[in-house]
């Protein structure tokens, strides 16, 4: 039996994003009061990937644009488009991180749309729908994709802006020595499937932990995946986190700006 059988992984990865572990906290923290204010006067400061400010040029008008922030609950970067007075529907597979989108809302008093969405199954909404796609990393916690993409550049309009971020995939090279946490090891080969190549008793230590499931994708699905949808890179930068091991030995994100054709 696959350790796919024995897991399902979508509905783990929702349940720990609702309870989350503590190296999550700074992904699920809401917009305070005093930056939401500072949006509405034209402060737009918003992360992608780590530490790193999406550079403002990036952003078409914000104004009365149709913005997706897929994946993107915990009231953090959504605020911010409201602020500037774009229509903003957010989805994410945590009810948690919904929450606090329906939360800043009501704080502020803004109107938002709120979905509860899966990022690998077809997305709930009309084609060309939207101006803007904003997608900070989260497709490491689906294994397939290929058909996010293909959403992504059915729900956008032509000309429309795509803005996402991912995991590196060396990144998943590495753990931890457990000999000495201050060095990484390398552990897995490449591509990384936790389903496939964690054993059922590694599975059940990230139960455990609380941590979510995350998979590798490879140069040619992150960004082959966007060019055979349809969509032109435009830009792109490196990231990381700020803290923590692997920013020792490298940036572990990569943020990138597309346009549908």
């Amino acid at each position: 039996m696959n350790n796919m059988d024995k897991i399902d992984y979508v509905s783990f990865n929702a349940e720990t994003w609702d309870n989350i572990n503590e190296s999550l906290v700074d992904k699920t923290t809401v917009i305070s009061h005093e930056d939401y204010i500072a949006a509405k006067s034209g402060a737009l400061k918003v992360s992608l990937a780590g530490i790193r400010e999406v550079p403002k040029e990036w952003f078409p008008t914000l104004k009365g644009a149709h913005v997706l922030a897929l994946a993107c609950g915990g009231g953090q970067q959504g605020p911010v488009f409201a602020a500037h007075g774009a229509e903003v529907t957010v989805t994410d597979i945590s009810n948690n991180q919904l929450a606090k989108e329906e939360f800043v809302s009501r704080r502020e008093g803004y109107d938002i749309h709120i979905v509860k969405a899966d990022l690998s199954k077809p997305f709930p909404f009309a084609d060309n729908s939207f101006d803007m796609i904003f997608n900070p990393i989260s497709n490491c916690y689906i294994e397939d994709i290929m058909p996010m993409w293909s959403e992504c550049a059915r729900v956008i309009k032509s000309g429309g802006v795509l803005m996402m971020a991912f995991v590196k995939e060396e990144h998943f090279l590495f753990e931890p020595d457990f000999r000495n946490e201050d060095f990484l090891i390398s552990r897995h080969s490449l591509p990384f499937n936790p389903l496939k190549d964690l054993s059922e008793e590694q599975l059940k230590e990230k139960q455990n932990t609380q941590m979510p499931l995350a998979f590798s994708h490879t140069l040619t699905e992150q960004i082959g995946g966007l060019i055979k949808a349809g969509f032109e890179i435009t830009d792109i930068y490196e990231d990381c986190d700020g803290h923590g091991l692997f920013d020792k030995y490298m940036n572990s994100y990569v943020a990138v700006r597309a346009v549908k054709k």
